[in-house]
């Protein structure tokens, strides 16, 4: 039978308690010592946090700056242009009906054309001997 270490007194300050539980045991044993220390590791995340902040940091003063630029630039011109529109809506609509007599009045110009040139009396021209 198996006899606890708590029961023969060794308790988790005894190396051969951590020896029991394998490699795991001794990485545990090597953290306490000192002997494995994970500091580089730490400082490693640290420095990737640092940089993901500082991108952050970086990323929101351009959507900040963007923000500006669209508020001080882009709206004004985008209000103008629909101003604009609105203006010239009521000239549009009447261009477009314009348009579409332009093949009625081309209709009337030539039917005018030819009956002016049925009514107009033909010249004679006189043939000479």
């Amino acid at each position: 039978m198996y006899v606890s270490a708590a029961a023969d007194g060794a308790g988790l300050t005894d190396v051969t308690t951590w020896v029991n539980f394998g490699v795991l045991g001794l990485v545990v044993l090597g953290l306490l010592t000192g002997y494995f220390w994970p500091k580089p590791s730490v400082d490693k995340i640290l420095e990737e946090r640092n940089r993901l902040v500082a991108e952050r940091d970086k990323a929101q003063t351009q959507r900040d700056a963007m923000a500006e630029v669209l508020q001080d630039k882009l709206l004004p011109v985008v209000g103008d242009f629909i101003t604009t529109t609105r203006a010239l809506m009521p000239a549009l609509q009447q261009f477009q009906q314009l348009q579409h007599l332009i093949p009625v009045l081309e209709e009337m110009t030539r039917r005018c054309e030819s009956d002016n040139e049925a009514k107009t009396p033909k010249k004679r021209t006189r043939r000479e001997p």
